[in-house]
């Protein structure tokens, strides 16, 4: 589940302003389908929190338990966005080690 998310946001076309290039109507139509899947994800996890929270039918037991489906993507979504905080922390720190192996250098 995840790594198709992941598949999916890099496999994105970058925007016009970014790329001159021409845009390909096939990309386009392979993104908008990436997209309504990724928004399918979304809403399975929505309706996963919702039975999780949700008070009004505490008797019916099947209204109240997600399904597996909407807690995977639930599960998804969360990993996706751990990943993408992961990968700002390392990015940043990356950053920082250069800028010290740099400054350690340029004072020797």
């Amino acid at each position: 589940m995840a790594e198709s998310a992941r598949t999916r946001v890099q496999s994105r076309v970058p925007s016009a302003s970014l790329n001159p290039a021409p845009i390909d109507l096939d990309d386009l139509a392979l993104q908008a389908c990436d997209d309504a899947d990724t928004l399918n994800d979304v809403m399975r996890a929505y309706s996963a929190l919702k039975k999780l929270v949700d008070t009004s039918a505490l008797n019916d037991s099947e209204v109240l338990t997600p399904s597996r489906t909407e807690l995977s993507a639930l599960l998804g979504l969360l990993n996706d966005a751990l990943l993408a905080r992961i990968d700002t922390v390392n990015g940043a720190t990356s950053a920082v080690r250069e800028a010290l192996r740099q400054n350690i250098g340029s004072t020797q």
